[in-house]
């Protein structure tokens, strides 16, 4: 007779694998609407939500520049509701399939949207397992729909494009920084309780909505990032232009590498241009007479990388020193614009409200009870310190003409 208890047990082992067999609760992909972009308007007091999803037929046809013969890559429908997530769910009155937002890169919101408050919208991303707090947000000057609807040049899906525009421009240039919906919750949560969110618009007197714009060369309009908005606390209070970014950018140390054009030593009707970077920002905060005041330095070197200078020996150290203290001024110009900026908005969107608590705890607890009135009050000391680590191949720039003559 079998041993009861090893009876048992293999009828316990066969039912364990029948229960595990399967997905009880899977969804085919030919069920889900694959979104690429969301965008957010306000309408009265209604929500509207945007959807950017992505039609697998057509991509796999291609558009290229001849357009194949394929639809759309992207279909764009909105939805109204008292919330977000309300608007959100009316989309099943009108897909025949569910929304799938693992693949969505990026966020639009209206700067309607943004200057009434976004915590609602904060709340929906790190409330909920579906929504990707990982999503890039950006802030347009009109309707955030229309950024979806725009087709671009080379990217078939411009969600995907404008988030790689962001990257690329925060990698190169650092004058707009790339923020994610999580590092967005992180800094307006923080002691500063600001933020800064990169703009996105349409560039031109049309639209490019349909197929047609790729008969021609030229797109009539082109999806473009352009100023950065200011955010304190959950609320929009306005824009800073690239220089005032830059400058923003080199007392907050994120500054990757930028491009800066100068006028040549001795000669202002001609210029050189430069790239600087990586620069690194060290910030030194002192306390006199009850009042913070803060030290920034910038230390960073550059390359040359055009010349029109033609009576320039870059070969010369003392060419090289001057100028190194021209990127030097420069830069210390781009910081006061900046600086000047944000204190003019009343809004630390350098954190040093950050730096204050973690320097001066004592002070702190009166400080954060109006931080406005503290933060308006700093004076700010900025130094720089470039080194021109490289001028290129030729110490003058090219002249045909002197090759031709044999100079």
């Amino acid at each position: 007779m079998r041993n009861p208890r090893i009876l048992a047990m293999g009828i316990l082992f066969f039912l364990c694998t029948v229960l595990l067999s399967g997905c009880w609760n899977r969804i085919e992909l030919n069920e889900l609407a694959i979104t690429s972009a969301t965008s957010i308007d306000r309408k009265g007091e209604d929500w509207v939500v945007s959807f950017q999803v992505v039609i697998p037929s057509s991509i796999s046809s291609g558009i290229g520049i001849t357009g194949g013969g394929a639809g759309a890559p992207v279909n764009v429908y909105s939805t109204v509701g008292k919330t977000i997530r309300e608007a959100n769910s009316k989309s099943f009155f009108e897909s025949p399939r569910k929304l799938y937002f693992a693949h969505n890169r990026v966020l639009i919101v209206s700067e309607e949207t943004a200057r009434r408050g976004l915590n609602p919208m904060l709340d929906v991303y790190l409330r909920n397992t579906d929504a990707r707090e990982t999503v890039d947000v950006l802030v347009t000057p009109g309707s955030s729909r229309k950024i979806l609807e725009q087709m671009m040049q080379i990217q078939k899906i411009s969600g995907d494009g404008i988030r790689e525009i962001n990257i690329l421009e925060a990698k190169h240039t650092s004058v707009l920084p790339e923020v994610k919906m999580y590092q967005l919750a992180m800094n307006l949560a923080s002691d500063s309780a600001s933020a800064l969110l990169p703009e996105v618009y349409v560039s031109g007197k049309s639209d490019a909505s349909s197929l047609k714009v790729f008969e021609s060369t030229t797109l009539p309009a082109k999806i473009k990032l352009g100023r950065v908005a200011v955010l304190k606390k959950d609320r929009m209070v306005g824009w800073l232009s690239r220089k005032e970014a830059l400058g923003v950018a080199f007392i907050r140390n994120d500054v990757k590498n930028t491009v800066l054009t100068l006028a040549c030593p001795g000669d202002q009707a001609n210029n050189l241009t430069v790239v600087v970077g990586p620069s690194n920002t060290e910030q030194k905060p002192s306390l006199k007479d009850g009042h913070m005041n803060v030290k920034v330095h910038i230390k960073g070197s550059a390359v040359l990388t055009q010349s029109d200078c033609a009576s320039v020996d870059f070969y010369k150290p003392e060419v090289i020193a001057q100028m190194e203290k021209a990127i030097e001024q420069e830069i210390l110009r781009y910081a006061d614009s900046g600086w000047k900026a944000i204190q003019k908005l009343q809004t630390d969107a350098v954190g040093f409200a950050d730096m204050a608590h973690r320097k001066y705890r004592k002070e702190w607890r009166t400080w954060k009870k109006d931080w406005d009135a503290v933060f308006s009050e700093i004076k700010l000391e900025v130094s720089a310190d470039i080194t021109i680590t490289n001028v290129g191949l030729s110490n003058q720039p090219l002249n045909v003409n002197q090759l031709r003559e044999g100079k």
